[in-house]
């Protein structure tokens, strides 16, 4: 089993997530418009964010590969986000999630700290492939996957009801072995 390492980039500083991290979770999770964009339900309180951490954390225990990363700026302990592997598809395939304080959207920081996130995912855990798995109401986050390297695999139509409409499932895959091309190139 691999150890929670924090990730360090150029602006950012990845840490495990903790339960005191719940009232700055619920600044942004309380936000309609966060909920929408990410596909979640509206944190109606603090304590439901307590909650949802208190269950990553039981759930996670010492697996790595389940652990959520808070997002902070470099220099700054404040959650100002979160991402993780958010589901096993496969042993060496796993999907990963995002969401960001509506404050920092536009700044580039959500590709920032899932690029350290596959960078650790390839590396590290040794997966064969990610992927992303986004709502078609959110195209911020569909370019997120595609600045990553991220390709369109699948498009699972009418599959979620999100404020009164249904919106399709689109689900973008990136193999390990593009991935190394793409950073070979970019050296």
């Amino acid at each position: 089993m691999k150890e929670f390492k924090e990730l360090i980039t150029e602006r950012l500083h990845l840490r495990p997530i903790r339960l005191t991290d719940a009232e700055a979770m619920y600044d942004y999770g309380h936000r309609p418009e966060v909920a929408r964009l990410a596909g979640f339900p509206v944190n109606q309180s603090i304590e439901e964010c307590q909650h949802f951490i208190q269950m990553d954390l039981n759930k996670a225990g010492d697996d790595v590969r389940q652990r959520i990363y808070a997002i902070c700026l470099k220099n700054e302990d404040r959650l100002m986000g979160t991402v993780n592997f958010a589901k096993e598809i496969e042993p060496d395939i796993l999907e990963i999630g995002y969401v960001l304080h509506p404050d920092l959207w536009g700044k580039g920081l959500i590709p920032e700290a899932a690029s350290a996130l596959i960078s650790f995912g390839f590396q590290e855990l040794n997966l064969r492939k990610i992927e992303i798995v986004v709502y078609d109401h959110n195209p911020q986050s569909q370019r997120v996957a595609e600045k990553l390297g991220f390709s369109l695999e699948a498009r699972l139509r009418q599959r979620k009801k999100i404020d009164g409409s249904y919106q399709d499932k689109l689900i973008f895959g990136l193999l390990k072995a593009d991935w190394e091309k793409r950073h070979e190139n970019s050296l």
